[in-house]
């Protein structure tokens, strides 16, 4: 398939976790597909209470959950996202918490129930290509390992007939996406934000806001690169504009001048393991999400 083509007519399920997952995450990937053509659906399953937000970004808003939906509102809009399913749960915080442990929180929900949903948005959307975390979840979060989880599960029960054939009686037929794909931090970006979290005098065990994510433990658990795409100018543009709706949360690519053309050229390209169909021996390195697959 060529590298521009159109693709009008393939569809694409990001099956993720909290709002921002989509832009912070793999924003110049979306961007690039929308660009291409790709109608593009999006699962959140939690509304981002537990993220922290400074007082000012709840003048206009009742509660945090309001205030996060609307934010990825305005980023499914600036990506191009067509579709967005919200499931509602409570934010589960970092591992080990006491958020964990709330009964309406995603770590504490019926895994074959939030499966059983993700399986009929499949079966609704009927996604040529399905992508979500990494059993890691990118940094250990356990909501991220959880849609990992689930979505996996759902991936290869959405074609079977057999499970969740409740989903019949809504008009919903049995679906088999044609691939799953995991996301994963581009190697090099990563070892250059542990390099400069040192320089900085940073723990690379303890960064971000809250000093709780462990950016070591995820370069030590990072998958192989099996996809790679390039995102240029355009759609970097449009991963900033998504990025930006977030404006509550701590932004990754916020910056002016030198900080922000150091981060245009060090991820300028988004990296995916492919898990199914799974590798035949040493592949070459693919270029597109969806190389070998055909609209229908």
């Amino acid at each position: 398939m060529k590298h521009n083509a159109d693709l009008t007519g393939f569809r694409l399920l990001l099956s993720l976790a909290h709002p921002d997952d989509e832009s912070f995450g793999m924003g110049g990937a979306i961007a690039y597909y929308a660009q291409r053509g790709v109608a593009i659906s999006l699962i959140c399953a939690t509304n981002g209470d537990v993220g922290s937000v400074d007082p000012e970004w709840l003048e206009r808003y009742d509660t945090i959950a309001e205030l996060r939906l609307a934010e990825l509102r305005c980023a499914a809009e600036a990506l191009g996202i067509q579709n967005v399913a919200t499931y509602g749960y409570r934010d589960s915080g970092m591992m080990g918490t006491p958020d964990n442990d709330h009964p309406d929180c995603l770590w504490q929900a019926d895994e074959d129930v939030v499966t059983g949903r993700i399986v009929r948005d499949i079966r609704a959307f009927r996604p040529h290509v399905v992508v979500t975390f990494d059993p890691f979840g990118g940094y250990g979060h356990p909501d991220h390992i959880y849609m990992h989880r689930a979505t996996t599960r759902a991936f290869h029960a959405a074609g079977d007939p057999a499970q969740f054939s409740e989903h019949a009686a809504e008009g919903l037929a049995p679906y088999q996406p044609a691939k799953l794909y995991y996301t994963i931090f581009p190697r090099l970006p990563l070892r250059f934000m542990l390099w400069a979290a040192r320089l900085r005098g940073e723990d690379p065990r303890r960064m971000g806001r809250n000093h709780d994510l462990d950016m070591q433990a995820a370069l030590e658990n990072q998958l192989p690169t099996t996809t790679r795409l390039k995102v240029g100018g355009d759609h970097q543009t449009r991963w900033d504009a998504a990025a930006g709706c977030h404006a509550s949360q701590q932004n990754p690519r916020q910056g002016s001048g030198l900080v922000n053309w150091l981060s245009r050229v060090i991820f300028n390209r988004q990296d995916f393991t492919r898990v199914y169909p799974p590798l035949n021996g040493r592949e070459p390195l693919e270029s597109d999400l969806f190389a070998g697959v055909s609209p229908g």
